[in-house]
């Protein structure tokens, strides 16, 4: 490693993983120190990589990069875990849904631990088992927290007790059923004043 290439060791998520040449990975990590970053993992596909299994959607754990002349680089990974992932199809394609939410909304790398750490609490909370109501109202919670924090939602009297810095729970969960109208429209009305 040259004297100009920093390693960056952080928490992150996997949010995404596409195939780049014969055996590497570009994985796509919100990451608490550096936002959303795309990584390239040098012969990630060989069967004796260390980071093979560290790389598929939704597994969390601490990765190294090291910052490229035109890339970042995914040098390592440690206690990568995928407790994200969830074990229903319906949690599975709620946390997808805000995959790739993150991926559209997020433009360029910039630090922001609150947004990872609502983003890893949100997905955590998704990934349990839930009845179908109870995701629909978290993945509702999670995606205004997201927009909030990216400052694409205003705060308002009504939006206000689902964005503030309560933990994301079911209980809020619940409360945000009761409200889900207004919640939906505020989404929709942001996401399309976006222009994303």
């Amino acid at each position: 490693m040259s004297a100009g290439h920093r390693l960056i060791v952080t928490e992150g998520v996997v949010l995404a993983k596409r195939e780049a040449g014969e055996a590497n990975t570009l994985a796509v990590i919100l990451t608490e120190e550096c936002g959303l970053v795309q990584a390239k993992a040098q012969s990630a596909r060989r069967e004796r990589s260390k980071l093979r299994y560290t790389l598929e959607p939704f597994t969390s754990g601490r990765y190294s990069f090291v910052r490229g002349r035109y890339e970042w680089k995914l040098v390592g990974a440690e206690k990568a875990v995928r407790e994200l992932a969830g074990s229903g199809a319906k949690n599975r394609a709620a946390a997808g849904r805000i995959a790739r939410l993150l991926q559209r909304l997020i433009q360029g790398e910039e630090k922001a631990p609150s947004l990872y750490r609502t983003v890893a609490e949100g997905l955590s909370l998704l990934a349990a088992p839930q009845a179908d109501n109870q995701i629909e109202s978290i993945e509702c919670v999670l995606v205004l927290r997201i927009l909030f924090s990216l400052g694409y939602l205003p705060r308002t009297p009504e939006l206000a007790p689902f964005i503030h810095d309560e933990n994301l729970s079911l209980e809020l969960a619940s409360r945000a059923a009761a409200s889900r109208g207004v919640l939906i429209s505020a989404i929709n009305d942001s996401l399309y004043a976006s222009g994303l």
